[in-house]
């Protein structure tokens, strides 16, 4: 678009410019045939232009200078706006970059004229002077001169200083400018790439999401392609149609208007081409006799090369007829030679699927074929000669299709999209010279109904184009002829309509979809009546209720209520109703139950409904269930059960007339009657198919079968007969359904469908014998296996009575009907679907499919595959084959005994050389399904006593050459682990020794062990504690440790104490030391004297001096008591002494090997160790791992190995192999009862969540932290996380603060705190009612301001936190119990262990603890034995914060304790990254 200035004044140039420059165009839009926009001014104006190849044309504005003819400011401003959009394109950056760097030039190059208006202002002004001094000069004397001279010289002098500073200081200014423009574009710079990378991470996301979209779309599309391809291309076609239409007349009217311009320029310029025309016209006339004579010449040559032409076109055409006929021979004889050639080599395996068939049979068979063959539904002749063609044109457009210039592309069926009747379309490609168009021509079975031709001629004459009447294009008439010769040669379509197609379509894909599952592993008066309507095709149920008069129940959502509720309502005008359920009937009853589900369902989906729609104003409205409920799927097969033997009113709303009367139920199938007669098609004189007319009662669905309404009852069907019947069901409406069939789809309909349906439906035939005639026979299908070089071929062969094909045909031949028309194409396709799941791989040349080799395939073959397809057809085979089928199982035998302290294992296999043994559990271990065997032979791994033996050596550590060499020692504590993989696998022989069968069953008899607990014990210990002690007895006797894992308030301590008790009285000599946390030391002291006071027991306490005298005087006592602190202190003290039980209390103090307590318990010198605690799991598997450490070292291997083979698989991918392995080892040694289970009179339990909300103010504090926890992570890696993960857990904990109490982090806070207002109610309210509590927080500045709050509402308390001695705590736990003070302030740390609080019935969590287990624990305090009022527990938490995300991730995580040892510890891990991220919502 060059020049385009050079139409403007500059002024006009200059308004454009300046409307340009300050975005006064918009709306810029490309046209067909230029560009549109509008100028905003005072009014909005439209203008336009038109450029063609970079020429601007005419321009359009709505302006009344524009109108006056000038052009206009609006018209310049459109083209600077053009003219930025394409350099905008060329510089690769958007349009609004580009402008707002011309405003900065534009505002610069103002600048800069505004600079030179000034200097020329200031030098005629200086010219002025000097004039006007020099007249002054003039009158002067020369002293006044000389004077003057000097004062000018001077004053020049300080000018130019003047200037100098001037300039340097501009300079300066510029420098600065210059920075400053640099510093402005490096961050415009940054900015810009940030943003760049900001879009291209959010295109990126965008992108994985579409993709991830359209792999999950992508199946689902693929399956529904093939059904919607015609409908989509009759779509298409339509489009196509229209659009050609509208670019027809755009076209139309661009020539129009083109051709007025020409026209009134040629008007302009008649009289001067008159004058040259003469000349022109003599010079013309001259060369066109010599074109003419010329042209002559060149017709006549290519007549000649036209002739030449067809003639080769034909002598092609009878070569390729020739080739065709010999290719057709010859595939013939190979078929005849391998036919021959199967019935030498195959010899048949199983039965034979063919019956021998009489003589008449098979000729009549052959017949029916050949009939089928024959056959023909579309109307060459008739359908080429429904439209008028020229002879000359057909001639012309036979010449074409025999030079080969007309190629058909593609030829199929459908049905017209509003009359649905059957429908031809074939498309071919047209060629003229070197283009290419195509042609498409739509039939009926006589008739053309449709025709588009792409040809020059055809484009040139577009409206005649479309007429389906006549046409003079001679290659719509190639393309008839080329589908006259088509149709004569192929079975090409059929009778059979849609509903018929839709039909046999359906039973295909139910086929198809069993097919691939098949391929893979595989007072009471008070009544309660129903009532049944029916309206739209819809059932409903509605209810009465009432003892002699019934009413109707209007709002079933408020019956429920009220009979939750028991409460009075009133029916009618006056009748009041009290809905106590022991007042309804037995039969009421269950139809409340049934109401009861039906409302809960619906008052859930109505509450998401309202939830999505919180923000809508119509969301909000109050919804309700209603009188009436919909009956479908489970709710109608729950209200058939409910049924029974009553009766239900029914109404029937959708026939003309409203019906009434009673439903009984019952269980039968309908009475489906179906006429099958014939498909009469134009005169009738040919047999085209079947038509099918039925009735079927409109069925109901359940959840697995239907239902239907009739003879006054409501029916269920069999499950067979709903599958069988459910497709023809889905064509049924109220007329019944119909259908047509045609010929080349009979045998589908007759051998696949028809045999389903006779057995569930009537059927009546017109012409029975006639239809079968039709029939090509039922085809059977053979498989002819072999084997060589490592690998297994199949041949499948389909058979129609006396003629065998090659099933891949269907795979080879799809184009145009290359199919022959009697082949059930379907049926053979199902086949091959099968077979290829065992042979993948094809050979085209030999028409077989084989394993490609694979010897995994072959193994799946031998096992399982030949079976498999015996069930589908006949099966022949070579005798290489018969010596590969060869599949074998493995006998192992185990050997167990006890020697020297040690367990001697041995393992023998038979028929299995040691050799090879190693190799087989290689590939057992590598999850391969067999082995192949050095003698070719195969191994099924699938084997219980391979899965035994792998996991033999990963348990024992066991290395592979050990293994299979002979025995093998093992310690005794892996006794018990042996003895249960052993009984699990009853297929590997087992011999255990006398020794090993004594330990196992002392552990299973526990309960009738030898141990007697003390005489004095005996009446207080509970039978689960004499249990217990037994087992710990048992344990000592086989020199085994373990934890004693009860739950928390279960007497673990008095069990013990029976244990060292009843050792002394066996006369065992020795002291025993047990191990505590600081705050239990006295609690322990306190429970030998009141439990055994015979003992002599030393608490050590005091000073190190103190206590290094205690320890060294050990053995004049029977029982040392310590903690774990003084422990790690004085381990010292404890060298080369031995003790005789090792108890250590609240184990999972030990839970970090890595620790010094850890390290001091195991150092210890004692003969019996135990472990004591409720929850062995806190938060890691390693914790359980450090236990079993200390009990017995080496049983559950070295940490690293632990992590490795157990803690990891579980914890990161639940690996349930490695769990219940875990499971299997440590199960024995974990002896865990709950309350719930042994504690029948303990008083219950109940928990209840206490949602609160923030104020204002605190909702923005704690967003305000959230949003700063959040803006850190963001700018953290991984790296930098882990590297600051202390101080994100520190904003956590202020995170949490701020839910407990803003003034925990923030001083002189004044606003509200909703959870210390809730709990001060919750207290409160609780000593109205008569309770006493205990109120758990982590936090003892919280505990403060507790206190403070109790005290000024004259409440008294009790408080523990971590600096409360140990005394002090005995006293007020004392004085507590036996008080009335009631509320106890706990630390959750300090009093979560050792107290015995029975005194409280309520417990208040303040806030919740990342671990479940300790709160858990904190609870127990008051929930424990001694306890005789029911226990509530209450937990605060605060809504749509980090507690409420903290109480989700306890119930996530919190059953891998109970996984282990039944228990119910939470395993939260170390909080990663993601997790913190997850906890603020991001």
């Amino acid at each position: 678009m060059e020049n385009w200035k050079q139409k403007f004044d500059q002024d006009t140039l200059d308004r454009g410019k300046s409307n340009y420059l300050n975005q006064r165009v918009v709306d810029l839009t490309e046209t067909s045939g230029g560009y549109e926009s509008a100028v905003l001014g005072r009014t909005r104006i439209t203008v336009s232009a038109i450029i063609r190849g970079g020429r601007l044309g005419r321009m359009k504005c709505g302006c009344p200078a524009a109108k006056g003819g000038r052009n206009c400011e609006h018209m310049a401003a459109l083209l600077y706006a053009i003219e930025a959009r394409t350099r905008a394109k060329a510089q690769g950056i958007t349009e609004a970059e580009l402008l707002e760097k011309e405003q900065k030039a534009e505002a610069e190059l103002r600048e800069k004229e505004e600079r030179q208006r000034a200097e020329e202002q200031r030098l005629k002004r200086e010219r002025q002077a000097a004039r006007l001094r020099r007249q002054q000069e003039a009158k002067l004397t020369p002293e006044e001169r000389q004077r003057l001279k000097e004062e000018r010289e001077a004053e020049k002098k300080r000018r130019a200083e003047e200037l100098k500073a001037v300039a340097e200081q501009e300079k300066k200014k510029q420098k600065q400018a210059r920075l400053q423009k640099e510093k402005e574009a490096e961050q415009a710079r940054l900015e810009k790439e940030k943003e760049a990378r900001e879009a291209l991470r959010q295109q990126e996301e965008r992108e994985a999401r579409r993709l991830a979209r359209e792999q999950r779309k992508a199946e689902m599309a693929r399956k529904k392609e093939e059904q919607k391809r015609l409908a989509e291309e009759a779509r298409r076609q339509e489009t196509e149609k229209r659009l050609a239409e509208e670019a027809r007349r755009q076209k139309l009217r661009e020539q129009k208007a083109e051709e007025a311009r020409l026209r009134a320029e040629k008007r302009k310029k008649e009289q001067e081409e008159a004058r040259r025309n003469a000349e022109k016209r003599r010079k013309e006339e001259e060369m066109r006799r010599q074109k003419e004579a010329k042209r002559r010449e060149e017709e006549q040559r290519r007549q000649e090369e036209e002739k030449q032409k067809a003639l080769e076109a034909k002598k092609r055409a009878e070569e390729k007829r020739r080739k065709e006929e010999e290719e057709k021979q010859k595939a013939e004889e190979a078929r005849r030679q391998q036919q021959e050639r199967r019935k030498a080599e195959f010899s048949l395996l199983g039965d034979s699927w063919e019956a021998e068939s009489e003589s008449a049979e098979a000729e009549q068979e052959n017949k029916n074929i050949e009939r089928l063959e024959r056959y023909k539904y579309f109307k060459g002749t008739l359908i080429k000669h429904s439209i008028k063609i020229p002879a000359d044109v057909m001639a012309k457009g036979e010449k074409l299709y025999a030079q080969g210039d007309i190629e058909m592309k593609d030829i199929l069926t459908g049905f017209d999209q509003y009359s649905e009747d059957i429908r031809g379309q074939i498309d071919v490609v047209g060629r003229s010279g070197n283009m290419e168009f195509p042609v498409r021509i739509i039939f009926s079975r006589t008739n053309v109904t449709y025709t588009e031709c792409r040809c020059p001629q055809c484009i040139r004459e577009f409206y005649s184009s479309w007429d389906i009447e006549k046409t003079k294009c001679p290659y719509k008439a190639g393309t008839l002829k080329l589908l006259e010769d088509y149709l004569d040669t192929h079975s090409f379509g059929d009778a059979t309509d849609s509903y018929g197609k839709a039909l046999l379509k359906l039973y295909q894909e139910k086929r198809s979809n069993l097919a691939i599952a098949d391929t893979e592993d595989k007072k009471e008066s008070l009544r309660l009546v129903p009532r049944l309507t029916r309206k739209d095709g819809k059932l409903s149920v509605a209810f009465k209720i009432g003892e002699k008069k019934l009413f109707i129940v209007k709002k079933l959502d408020d019956f429920c209520e009220n009979v939750k509720n028991s409460a009075t309502a009133t029916y009618g005008s006056n009748t009041q109703i009290n809905h106590n359920l022991d007042h309804f009937t037995e039969s009421g009853k269950g139809w409340i139950r049934f109401i009861n589900r039906i409302v809960r369902e619906e008052e859930e989906f109505l509450q998401r409904l309202q939830e999505s729609n919180r923000y809508d104003y119509y969301g909000s409205r109050k919804t309700t269930v209603g009188g009436a409920l919909n009956l479908f799927g489970w709710r109608l097969d729950e209200f058939y059960n409910q049924m029974a033997d009553e009766a239900v009113e029914f109404e029937d709303k959708d026939g003309w007339e409203k019906r009434k009367e009673i439903l009984t139920r019952a269980e039968r199938n309908p009475n489906v009657s179906m006429r099958i007669s014939e498909e009469k098609v134009g005169s009738g004189r040919v047999f085209h198919g079947i038509r099918v007319d039925g009735g079927l009662p409109e069925l109901y669905m359940g959840t697995d079968t239907g239902y239907y309404i009739g003879d006054g009852q409501l029916c269920r069907v069999e499950k067979d007969f709903q599958e069988k019947i459910e497709p023809l069901s889905r064509l049924t409406s109220d007329e019944g359904f119909s259908f047509h069939v045609g010929r080349n789809h009979m045998a589908e309909f007759y051998y696949r469908i028809l045999p389903q349906l006779e057995e569930i439906v009537d059927i009546e035939e017109t012409e029975p014998e006639k239809f079968r005639s039709y029939l090509p026979p039922e085809v059977r299908f053979v498989f002819y296996l072999d084997a060589a070089d490592q690998n297994v071929t199949c041949q499948v062969s389909a058979k129609y009575g006396g003629r065998e094909f090659s099933a891949l045909d269907v795979l080879s031949k799809q184009d145009h009907g290359g199919i022959e028309a009697l082949r059930d194409v379907s049926r053979e396709e199902e086949i091959l679907f099968h077979v290829m799941q065992w042979f993948p791989r094809i050979d085209w040349e030999r028409e077989e499919l084989h394993c490609g080799g694979d010897e995994e395939l072959v193994y799946q073959v031998m096992e399982s595959g030949t079976e498999k397809l015996m069930e589908l057809g006949e099966v022949r085979c070579t005798k290489s084959f018969l010596n590969h089928h060869v599949v074998r199982r493995m006998k192992v035998s185990v050997g167990v005994s006890v020697s020297s302290g040690l367990l001697d294992l041995s393992i023998t296999t038979e028929d299995i050389p040691q050799a090879e043994l190693l190799d087989i559990l290689a590939s057992y271990r590598a999850k391969k399904k067999y082995y192949r065997l050095k003698d070719g032979s195969f191994m099924n791994l699938d084997d219980s006593s391979l899965q035994m033996l792998s996991e033999m050596m990963d348990a024992m550590h066991l290395k592979p050459k050990e293994f299979v060499k002979g025995k093998m020692h093992l310690p005794m504590y892996r006794t018990l682990y042996l003895d249960k993989m052993l009984e699990e696998n009853d297929s590997v022989y087992s011999k255990r020794d006398s020794h090993f069968r004594k330990v196992v069953k002392g552990f299973k008899t526990v309960k009738d062990a030898d141990f007697e607990e003390p005489e004095s014990l005996s009446r207080i210990m509970r039978k689960y504690q004499k249990n217990g002690f037994k087992w710990l007895r048992t344990l000592e006797a086989w020199q085994f440790g373990g934890i004693l894992a009860d739950d928390m308030g279960l007497g673990k301590t008095l069990q013990v104490i029976a244990v060292l008790l009843a050792a002394k009285q066996e006369g065992k000599e020795g002291t025993s030391l047990v191990v505590a946390p600081a705050s239990l030391i006295f609690n322990w002291g306190e429970e030998f004297e009141r439990f055994a006071p015979e003992l002599r027991v030393s608490l050590i306490t005091g000073n190190q001096e103190e206590r290094q005298n205690i320890i060294a005087s050990y053995q004049e006592v029977d029982v040392l008591v310590t903690s774990y602190d003084l422990l790690k202190r004085d381990i010292l003290f404890y060298e080369e002494k031995q003790f005789l039980y090792q108890i250590i209390d609240e184990a999972q103090y030990i839970k970090n090997h890595t620790t010094a307590a850890a390290k001091a318990v195991k150092v210890i010198h004692s003969q019996t160790r135990y472990a004591l605690t409720g929850t062995p799991i806190e938060n890691r598997l390693s914790e359980l791992w450090s236990i079993f450490d200390y009990l017995m070292p080496g049983f559950l291997y070295g940490y690293d190995v632990f992590k490795r083979e157990m803690e990891s698989p579980i914890v990161k991918s639940s690996d349930e192999a490695a769990m219940t392995r875990l499971q299997k080892m440590a199960g024995p040694f974990i002896l865990r009862r709950l309350k719930g289970d042994v504690l029948k009179d303990l008083p219950e339990k109940l928990e209840e969540h206490r949602y609160v909300r923030f104020g204002s103010t605190q909702q923005k504090l704690y967003d305000g932290q959230v949003l700063h926890m959040k803006e850190t992570l963001a700018q953290q890696n991984e790296a930098e996380f882990n590297k600051n993960k202390l101080l994100i857990l520190a904003e956590l904990t202020r995170l949490r603060q701020i839910c407990c109490d803003p003034s925990l982090c923030f001083e002189n806070y004044k606003g509200e705190a909703a959870k210390l207002e809730a709990c001060l109610q919750l207290i409160q309210s609780a000593i109205d009612g008569g309770h006493r509590m205990l109120v758990f927080s982590q936090f003892t500045s919280m505990l403060e301001i507790l206190q403070d709050k109790l005290s000024g509402l004259n409440i008294a308390y009790y408080t523990i936190t971590g600096s409360t001695s140990k005394e002090k705590r005995l006293q007020m736990v004392k004085e507590f119990n036996e008080g009335e003070v009631p509320v106890f302030l706990i630390s959750l740390k300090a009093g979560g262990v050792g107290l015995n609080l029975t005194g409280a019935d309520v417990v208040i969590h303040y806030d919740p603890w990342w671990n479940l287990a300790v709160q858990n624990q904190a609870t127990d305090r008051a929930h424990r034995i001694g306890q005789t009022k029911k226990v509530t527990v209450y937990k605060l938490i605060a809504k749509g914060t980090i507690e409420e995300k903290i109480q989700k991730l306890q119930e996530k995580k919190k059953d891998l304790a109970e996984q282990v040892i039944g228990g119910e510890a939470a395993q939260l891990g170390s909080l990663g990254r993601e997790e913190i991220m997850e906890l603020l919502g991001v």
